[in-house]
């Protein structure tokens, strides 16, 4: 059951969603409160230029313009890059998870704003600090028929 509450969409859901549209169009239809940040949107976009296949990155660029520029891109502000350094490093020493600096960047938005954060990497975040959804344990991709 997906939670109502105002949610942070992290990267790793834009990437399961690109692959099977249908699945995040259920997963997404109805949220009241859906956000990402820019440091989510941003890794999404690497995909955009990276994959060989043009077919591949059209896709992508066509997901992207339907699904993740709909929603609200919330910012960072200039506390959040320390924020994200404290959440890395105390996740790191304290031996729960490897975040990535980007993953503290988007764990710090959403503790600033509030949400949850809808990842795949659920145990980054929580070692964070953040609440978390993992759609894919919770809501799974059906195959294709």
């Amino acid at each position: 059951m997906r939670p109502l509450d105002p949610c942070l969409i992290d990267s790793s859901v834009w990437i399961e969603g690109e692959r099977n549209p249908a699945w995040f169009a259920d997963l997404v239809e109805d949220l009241p409160d859906a956000a990402t940040c820019l440091t989510a949107a941003g890794e999404f976009a690497v995909g955009l230029h990276a994959p060989a296949k043009k077919i591949t990155r059209d896709r992508a660029r066509e997901f992207f313009v339907s699904s993740v520029q709909s929603v609200a891109w919330l910012p960072h502000l200039p506390d959040d890059f320390l924020e994200a350094g404290r959440l890395v490093g105390e996740a790191i020493l304290l031996s729960k998870a490897k975040p990535s600096f980007a993953d503290g960047l988007i764990a710090a938005c959403a503790q600033r704003q509030e949400r949850i954060v809808w990842t795949t990497d659920d145990a980054h975040f929580t070692a964070m600090g953040c609440r978390v959804f993992n759609p894919l344990k919770d809501v799974p991709i059906q195959p294709a028929l």
